[in-house]
């Protein structure tokens, strides 16, 4: 296809998994249930569990990388998105620094360590000479772009929980536009004590665990991580022998600006047919839809509104679900961390098991169960994102053939 886009590479780190392999086959069965975190006491919460990388885990995973020695590994944000990082860059085959020169930086984040090094400086007691180091937002992508000596455009993103989708966006646009032949793209995030007790305060948390789409549903769980996708022109990549993975078709984005925590299904709406008509796809077309799900009340059935809104035809809905059951709220970095389910489930065939929703509520669309996961229709799928202030977000994705390395 002239002008496509690919995927070449994908990296990700949760509380459960490290590395594509074993994340795929913890994700397919419906993955695991939250625990308190290991790095800060939540106690004294209304909700105390969270999916949290534990210290130990990102220790060993940037050691087993070869990263542990860089001076900003100890920052648990930038760890995240190191780790993640390193494993997109080598399974897209750019694991010099020659072929990294002309990749570029669009990188995710609820707050990209604007906070990270002050929390941590606090606590050691050298909050004044460490926090003018770290404060930048945009001081996560810029470990990234010195660690793997990128120097292609950069940009960082904080847009709520659609952080991630635009950050794809204009990684999109840039390689459309010939200014980069490849982009390193996705969303890292650091969960700390602030942001626990923000959405406890909110009474978005549920008690125990994620439900989306259940009847019972009361609320997310916030989790914690990184996801990262190589993405370039599919001429770049076939001329340097890269294995395509998948296609990025679309990415829409629309402001409903209607509430700052109730969505309006208008804007996922807007979102949703910008996609498919930069795709040049019809509705029908799509197979699966990751969706955004946090598994509160609202979101879930605004979101539900808005797929029948665009999906008209009862007998031709697409598969849908969320992930979130699985692997929490990742926030800023949630819509990489689905991009990258989104590409996995393409390439299986099959949307992973949804293992908390276990009475699910009437949504209008076929979705997996908490039994096993469920069989997609054709090569095309689509990811949501909806982030607080009304920000939407939706991209589209096509499967390529051929093994992952």
């Amino acid at each position: 296809m002239s002008g496509a886009i690919v995927i070449t590479g994908l990296g990700v780190v949760v509380r459960d998994a490290t590395g594509i392999p074993a994340f795929a086959e913890w994700l397919m069965p419906g993955g695991g249930l939250p625990d308190r975190p290991a790095h800060f006491d939540t106690s004294a919460f209304r909700a105390c569990n969270a999916y949290a990388v534990s210290p130990a885990r990102r220790a060993a995973a940037l050691e087993a990388c070869g990263l542990a020695a860089l001076p900003e590994a100890d920052r648990a944000c930038a760890a995240h998105g190191l780790i993640a990082a390193a494993e997109a860059l080598a399974m897209a085959g750019l694991a010099d620094p020659v072929s990294r020169a002309a990749c570029g930086v669009a990188l995710a984040t609820t707050s990209g360590g604007l906070l990270d090094g002050f929390a941590d400086a606090v606590a050691a007691g050298e909050a004044g000479e460490v926090f003018g180091l770290t404060a930048p937002p945009g001081a996560c992508a810029e470990t990234l772009l010195r660690s793997f000596g990128l120097a292609g455009p950069f940009a960082s993103f904080s847009s709520a929980c659609a952080s991630s989708p635009a950050a794809l966006s204009y990684a999109l646009s840039r390689l459309r536009a010939g200014d980069a032949p490849v982009m390193l793209v996705g969303g890292s995030d650091r969960m700390r004590a602030a942001d626990f007790a923000g959405f406890n305060a909110l009474r978005a948390m549920d008690r125990d665990s994620c439900r989306p789409f259940d009847q019972s549903r009361k609320g997310m769980v916030i989790a914690d991580g990184a996801a990262m996708l190589v993405i370039e022109t599919e001429a770049h990549a076939r001329a340097r022998g890269a294995r395509p993975l998948a296609r990025l078709h679309a990415a829409g984005l629309a402001l409903d600006a209607h509430h700052l925590t109730h969505p309006s299904p208008d804007g996922l709406a807007r979102a949703m047919r910008q996609a498919l008509a930069m795709a040049d796809l019809p509705p029908e077309a799509i197979g699966y839809v990751n969706c955004h799900g946090t598994g509160t009340p609202v979101n879930d059935r605004t979101e539900c509104e808005a797929l029948a809104a665009v999906f008209t035809d009862p007998a031709r809905r697409p598969l849908i679900s969320s992930t979130k059951g699985a692997t929490g709220h990742l926030l800023g970095s949630a819509g990489a961390i689905e991009a990258v389910i989104t590409v996995l489930a393409l390439r299986a065939g099959l949307a992973p098991a949804m293992a908390t929703t276990t009475t699910p509520e009437a949504t209008g669309f076929p979705m997996p169960g908490p039994e096993g996961p469920a069989a997609i229709t054709g090569p095309y799928a689509m990811s949501n994102s909806l982030g607080f202030g009304g920000i939407n977000s939706s991209l589209i994705f096509e499967a390529c053939s051929g093994e992952i390395a």
